[in-house]
């Protein structure tokens, strides 16, 4: 499983669509993972969407779907959605394309970090997505981090 910030796709007013955001949900789906918006995401978008994330958006997704954290990873574009995530439980891949830098990322407790989604998605096989039971508990170790 998949939790997705659907701020990634430029759904807020200040922060316009990454480059690759489409592509990779549509990869996602392709591999047959389950993937779960914070939020509205782009019209057509191939996952489910949260429609009230409220103040615990990973929470809310992994509930939707039934889902368990060990069997998910995030894809966050802020600390504050890297920190959702690891209250969850759920380790993280973050996005730094929009206000918060690749350290300050990191610092939140992000296990790889890419310049955008169509790096990560450069990068799908070798990601955390691709493998998110290896991770082990959030907080484990060190999780291997990356730049993209």
């Amino acid at each position: 499983m998949t939790v997705v910030s659907a701020a990634l796709f430029g759904t807020d007013w200040w922060q316009p669509a990454l480059p690759g955001g489409a592509e990779l949900l549509r990869e996602c789906a392709v591999r047959g993972w389950t993937v779960v918006l914070t939020g509205p995401g782009p019209a057509g978008a191939p996952a489910l969407a949260v429609a009230d994330p409220g103040g615990d958006p990973v929470r809310a997704a992994l509930d939707l779907v039934d889902g368990r954290p060990s069997h998910a990873v995030a894809v966050a574009g802020s600390v504050r959605e890297v920190r959702a995530a690891r209250r969850a439980g759920v380790p993280c891949v973050a996005l730094a394309a929009g206000r918060d830098t690749g350290p300050e990322l990191r610092a939140a407790g992000a296990a790889e970090v890419h310049r955008d989604a169509a790096a990560l998605l450069s990068v799908l096989d070798d990601s955390l997505l691709a493998r998110p039971r290896a991770f082990g508990p959030v907080g484990a170790g060190t999780g291997g981090a990356r730049n993209g």
